[in-house]
């Protein structure tokens, strides 16, 4: 995916965040058993797959589990959708 200009990103709440005219937009987090990349407005993606985690009113997350996973789980297109254009 090509840099885009009108993102940001920090390093805030033990991850790497990314953030979009000042908005948090997602990030990516790293946890003992896996690594967690969230979107701040998830619960309104498309996600055919159910591949989407978590419960609340916005924020949803893909787990990335195994090496597999990587290529598997199709996080770009939730990179996509997250990414305003």
């Amino acid at each position: 995916m090509a840099q885009d200009p009108s993102l940001q990103q920090e390093i805030k709440y033990g991850g790497l965040v990314f953030l979009q005219a000042g908005d948090l937009i997602g990030g990516l987090f790293s946890y003992k058993q896996h690594v967690s990349v969230e979107f701040s407005h998830g619960a309104g993606f498309s996600d055919p797959t159910a591949a989407l985690e978590g419960g609340g009113k916005h924020r949803r997350h893909l787990k990335i589990r195994t090496v597999d996973d990587i290529t598997t789980i199709d996080v770009s297109s939730f990179i996509k959708q997250a990414v305003k254009g």
